[in-house]
């Protein structure tokens, strides 16, 4: 991976290599770059300003979301599960092996939904602290509250002890297989592996304390996940 850096100009055709665009906190872009470093991918990971969005808009049209992946031909490929499509092709199809292709993916749903929205929860309150300006917290904290409500992130916090029980529930079936082999299908990652991967990270960067309390088994996944490259 080549070193990250903060967009400032708008990009042109002959800047474009493989990029990905991505907030740090993001598990969805965090999923995303572990497949790229899986699969050996030379990359330029971007990291976006969360309030200066310019570069991803005018590459995109408009779209200020990530990922945002800019493969080696200039084509742009948004939304998370899209670019897994893409990169689970030709020598990234041992990310998604046959037969258990349904399960995978149906796997990678679960954590992109359900499992997704009680971790995000759980990070927030320190995510939002993160930020280094006080228009990123206040911007992080106007778009969490438009969706969920006034006061959501604060809720949250107080509320950790009711969302770690139902991440530790709904976690449950995934540590009991990963006592029992590396990743969750067998002994090398699959896009499955990524998603949940990508989650434990937004934690892990949020505060790193957050893992460790929830599910001290996810930090040595972690550390086998992203340790791993693909032979």
């Amino acid at each position: 991976m080549r070193n990250m850096r903060f967009p400032m100009t708008r990009p042109s055709v002959k800047d474009w290599g493989m990029k990905l665009y991505r907030f740090r906190y993001s598990p969805y872009a965090r999923k995303v770059q572990a497949l790229l470093d899986w699969l050996g991918l030379q990359y330029e990971a971007v990291e976006v300003p969360y309030a200066d969005r310019n570069e991803l808009a005018t590459l995109t049209g408009g779209y200020i979301y990530v990922p945002v992946l800019v493969t080696e031909s200039g084509a742009v490929i948004k939304e998370s599960r899209d670019i897994c499509e893409h990169l689970a092709q030709g020598r990234g199809a041992s990310l998604v092996p046959a037969p258990w292709e349904g399960p995978i993916w149906a796997y990678h749903d679960f954590v992109d939904g359900p499992l997704e929205d009680a971790l995000f929860r759980i990070g927030s309150p320190a995510v939002q602290q993160a930020w280094p300006t006080p228009g990123e917290r206040a911007l992080y904290t106007l778009v969490k509250e438009r969706k969920f409500g006034a006061g959501c992130v604060e809720a949250w916090l107080r509320e950790r002890d009711v969302l770690v029980a139902r991440a530790r529930k709904l976690l449950a079936p995934s540590l009991r297989t990963l006592t029992q082999r590396p990743f969750l299908f067998g002994d090398a990652p699959t896009v499955a592996d990524a998603a949940l991967l990508g989650n434990c990270l937004m934690l892990q960067e949020a505060d790193p304390s957050l893992l460790p309390s929830l599910a001290p088994e996810l930090v040595a996944f972690v550390e086998r996940a992203s340790a791993y490259r693909l032979a």
